[in-house]
């Protein structure tokens, strides 16, 4: 491999880990037209019950994360990535934490680990999903109890444009 080849690749990679990176953000914050920017129009998403364009997905999966749970928080462990021109296709790692809403007595959590099984396609030199299946591996539900006054000064994470991360942006809710 050449040295411009190698720095492509490398850069490729970054780019798609930020592509993935932004994915979790999307869904987390609930935000349906972040998420809708990072898939293909031609894409297609496998997702649990989901079977469909990734517009549809960004759309569906903000409807329910907004409406079912309190909280979400996905995290992307390792990747392996091949980078092939303007296509590559890859395995991420995720573990997910969730809340679900109107639970009676204690909360709990649901804790996913699985894989997002990707292709990925470069146009106009931005890399979105072409294809993204995700499979589930495992699942812990459990008690949500435990240590919430220790966070009570802390800033809190929420879904759509009043998370505290829109001010670092410069894009804050009205």
């Amino acid at each position: 491999m050449t040295d411009p080849a190698l720095i492509d690749a490398l850069v490729a990679k970054q780019q798609i880990a930020d592509l993935t990176a932004a994915y979790c953000r999307g869904v987390d914050r609930a935000d349906a037209a972040l998420l809708g920017s990072l898939f293909h129009a031609d894409s297609h998403v496998e997702s649990g019950p989901f079977n469909g364009s990734g517009q549809d997905f960004a759309r569906e999966i903000c409807a329910i994360v907004r409406t079912v749970f309190t909280q979400t928080s996905h995290a992307n462990a390792h990747q392996w990535v091949e980078v092939d021109g303007d296509s590559a296709k890859g395995e991420t790692y995720v573990t997910a934490l969730a809340t679900p809403r109107g639970q009676e007595g204690d909360p709990i959590h649901m804790l996913t680990g699985g894989r997002y099984l990707d292709r990925f396609v470069r146009t106009n030199g931005t890399w979105q999903f072409i294809e993204r299946r995700f499979v589930c591996d495992w699942v812990v539900r459990q008690p949500a109890g435990g240590g919430e006054d220790l966070y009570a000064g802390f800033l809190r994470g929420a879904q759509g444009p009043t998370d505290p991360v829109h001010s670092l942006w410069g894009n804050t809710a009205s």
